[in-house]
């Protein structure tokens, strides 16, 4: 089966090009998909001509695209463990050959790894985006004081100060130190008054956040209640059927009106993986999401969609 990357990842890599002086010319895009080699080439070119610098400043240029489901989820993470277990989810949804694998998390530190199949390790340029990429998203959650080394041992120090540097030529590119001094802190509602809609306000919270572990005690705890309060509160079904639904509705809006991949949608609202997000979907609406978006996608806004899976890392 062809492989696929994500044309969003690859419209930021063009536009933190440009923004750099650098032309290049992007490979064509089949609606939200852009063939893998094809993406692979225009990497391993830059670092060739550019060295590895402007691929690690491509997430600088996330806030300057247009939405995207699976940016917007990863954004709302709340810690930089959260963000990272958020990364693993997507690319378990994306079928990426490349992973990002935590080995130590502390309370102001996280070690990474970018691995790759045995025999097929991640190239130096595709360390350098997707180590650009997470950076800015620590970045975008609100992570101060952040500082970014290549392999722990010697700390090669490529981020700091808000500055990306270009690592030494032919320094290992794959084992990544995070470090930071504070997250700011969560804005939490004060308390639930005795004549508001609770079940209004705890959908958008699920809403709002779906890539999400939402639990009941975490939607009360955000909600400023008790547990037992909030189930009373809540309409019949309780918290499982509101937190189904919501899944269920933004999946299908994400579905008729955007071209974006079934695995994007599945990601960003918050479904476990594939499987997950075929069968409650197919639950809540007795078709699959592929035959949903079949039967009910505005063609006219879109051009064709004919494929589900991406990789939006590498």
């Amino acid at each position: 089966m062809d492989e696929f990357a994500s044309a969003v990842l690859v419209a930021a890599v063009r536009r933190a090009l440009a923004e750099a002086g650098i032309a290049v010319t992007a490979p064509a895009s089949d609606g939200a998909l852009v063939p893998l080699d094809a993406k692979r080439r225009l990497l391993a070119d830059v670092a060739e001509a550019h060295g590895l610098l402007p691929l690690l400043r491509v997430g600088l240029s996330l806030p300057t695209l247009p939405p995207d489901p699976a940016i917007s989820a990863l954004t709302v993470a709340s810690t930089p463990r959260d963000l990272f277990e958020r990364w693993s989810r997507l690319e378990r949804f994306t079928h990426s050959r490349h992973r990002v694998v935590v080995r130590e998390a502390g309370a102001t530190h996280l070690i990474a790894e970018h691995v790759g199949p045995p025999g097929s390790p991640p190239e130096p340029a595709e360390d350098a985006l997707i180590l650009g990429l997470l950076t800015a998203l620590l970045g975008a959650i609100g992570v101060h004081g952040l500082t970014v080394a290549l392999d722990p041992r010697d700390a090669r120090v490529v981020f700091t100060d808000g500055v990306f540097t270009a690592p030494p030529p032919a320094h290992a590119t794959a084992l990544w130190r995070f470090a930071w001094s504070s997250i700011a802190p969560a804005v939490r509602p004060t308390g639930l008054a005795a004549d508001v809609d609770v079940a209004s306000q705890a959908r958008r919270l699920l809403t709002g956040n779906l890539a999400r572990r939402w639990t009941l005690g975490d939607l009360a705890a955000e909600l400023g209640t008790s547990t037992r309060s909030l189930q009373r509160r809540l309409t019949a079904g309780g918290f499982t059927d509101l937190y189904g639904a919501a899944r269920a509705e933004a999946a299908a809006d994400l579905l008729m009106n955007t071209e974006h991949p079934l695995g994007i949608v599945g990601f960003a609202c918050g479904y476990a993986d594939q499987p997950h997000f075929t069968r409650e979907f197919r639950r809540r609406t007795a078709i699959t999401p592929a035959a949903y978006r079949s039967a009910f996608a505005r063609r006219c806004e879109r051009p064709p969609y004919g494929r589900s899976e991406t990789e939006m890392g590498t």
